[in-house]
């Protein structure tokens, strides 16, 4: 079906703010909306309002988004491993989404009729100074839900609830979708939170397990291991604090050897054990490690941070199949469209971002917004224009970077080959671990 066909099919839908899960069809599903789905959510709206800046008329297409995202916040995951160690820090990693700035949704499905009537509140405040959504031609619907099944034109969605476990399905059938779910980690770097407050008890939850041990063992040497040594170090000095890491050098990213010998050097003055070129065979019920040479490494309290898993399991197995690969990335093109390389097959209206894709770079939130940013841009002039008109740039051209909390609260960074410690610009930055430049970036 051609772009402008697609268009042809265009109904707005908007749903009034509810507590039951309802069936209905949407232009655009975003599914997922951290870093990528959040961008891509603004920008829609952005675009719109560029768009229509004298308003889109009682005459003219409007279209709808919505997004369905089972935390009813942002939240910023640059600064989980801190927030593990501080409960009052934590606090400040979460923007509840009736919290944001300049962005609203129209209406809300959620079991949590406290959440419905906020999001309602926010909705109705004109205190940003813009017009309504609808003005501009567009409408944003939040779903305090999770995707289970989503194939080429439906997904099939459930609300989701801190206290019980949903089973009651319903269907959203889409015009376009943006997939954008990420990847999880084992607890608690990946909370299981869905509101503000239970993941503040969970946050404190997290740090409560490991008060009262001596010795604190993280494996897995990822830029998450490494933040959490350096972070449970620097707020608990007296507790035994190490790093065992299967190889050499680490974190595992293609950056310069200086960058992640400086890390090391950080995290050894900050006084973290590290241990390289150890791989753990077994954890004992005592909380001792055994290694695939035999050794015993005496420990009472573990962190596992030498996994991740992408959030794809609820796409068609069809789906799968043909664009997920063997490393449990998603094949996509320039575009960010669902791409099969051998067969050349494209799925137009099928958009893929974040941490799930493909792609030769350093995965990160700045990349995620800036493929939100770029797909809502192509979503937008498909459906008005229907082309697309922003592919990714050169991936080759673009300079390799990365920032890391180390020991003592060092800022180590690496970007074009240029590596430092405590670069100003990123000193600042973390004060609040780039909350602030998030939401600058996204503008929310």
């Amino acid at each position: 079906m051609s772009s402008q066909d697609r268009r042809s099919m265009i109904i707005p839908t908007a749903f009034n703010s509810a507590c039951k899960a309802m069936s209905f069809k949407t232009n655009v599903l975003v599914v997922g909306g951290s870093y990528a789905g959040l961008s891509a959510v603004k920008s829609f709206l952005l675009q719109a309002r560029a768009r229509f800046p004298q308003g889109n008329g009682e005459n003219s297409q409007g279209i709808s988004i919505t997004l369905v995202e089972p935390r009813s916040g942002l939240l910023n995951v640059i600064g989980i491993p801190k927030a593990i160690v501080d409960n009052d820090f934590a606090r400040s990693q979460y923007i509840p989404f009736d919290k944001l700035h300049d962005l609203s949704f129209d209406s809300t499905l959620s079991k949590d009729e406290i959440l419905v009537k906020m999001m309602d509140e926010c909705a109705n405040n004109d205190s940003e100074g813009h017009k309504p959504n609808k003005y501009y031609g567009i409408t944003l619907n939040y779903i305090h839900g999770k995707v289970t099944n989503l194939d080429v034109n439906t997904a099939k969605y459930e609300l989701v609830d801190e206290h019980t476990q949903s089973t009651e399905e319903s269907t959203i059938d889409f015009d376009y979708v943006v997939m954008a779910t990420g990847r999880d980690r084992s607890w608690p770097t990946t909370p299981k939170a869905y509101t503000m407050d239970y993941y503040a008890k969970e946050m404190n939850h997290a740090r409560e397990q490991f008060l009262n041990h001596d010795i604190v063992t993280i494996i897995g040497a990822g830029a998450v291991g490494i933040e959490m040594a350096g972070d449970i170090k620097h707020k608990f000095p007296n507790k035994t604090v190490r790093l065992i890491h299967a190889h050499a050098l680490f974190p595992p990213e293609p950056l310069k050897d200086d960058f992640k010998k400086m890390i090391y050097d950080s995290l050894v003055r900050g006084g973290v054990e590290v241990r390289e070129n150890v791989r753990v065979k077994e954890e004992l019920e005592n909380g001792d490690l055994i290694t695939t040479n035999g050794e015993t490494i005496k420990s009472s309290y573990n962190f596992w941070c030498n996994y991740h898993r992408n959030n794809y399991e609820f796409l068609s197995p069809e789906l799968q199949k043909t664009y997920v690969t063997e490393k449990h990335d998603i094949t996509i093109n320039n575009y960010l469209q669902l791409f099969h390389e051998p067969t050349k097959q494209t799925v137009p209206h099928f958009f893929v971002l974040g941490d799930l894709v493909e792609l030769p770079i350093i995965k990160s939130a700045g990349w995620a917004m800036y493929m939100g940013r770029q797909v809502a841009n192509n979503i937008m002039n498909l459906i008005y224009n229907g082309s697309l008109v922003e592919p990714l740039p050169d991936l080759a051209s673009i300079p390799r970077g990365m920032v890391l909390v180390g020991g003592s609260e060092d800022i180590v960074s690496e970007l074009a080959g240029e590596v430092e410690l405590n670069h100003a610009g990123y000193v600042q930055e973390y004060k609040d671990y780039c909350v602030g430049k998030v939401r600058a970036t996204m503008q929310v």
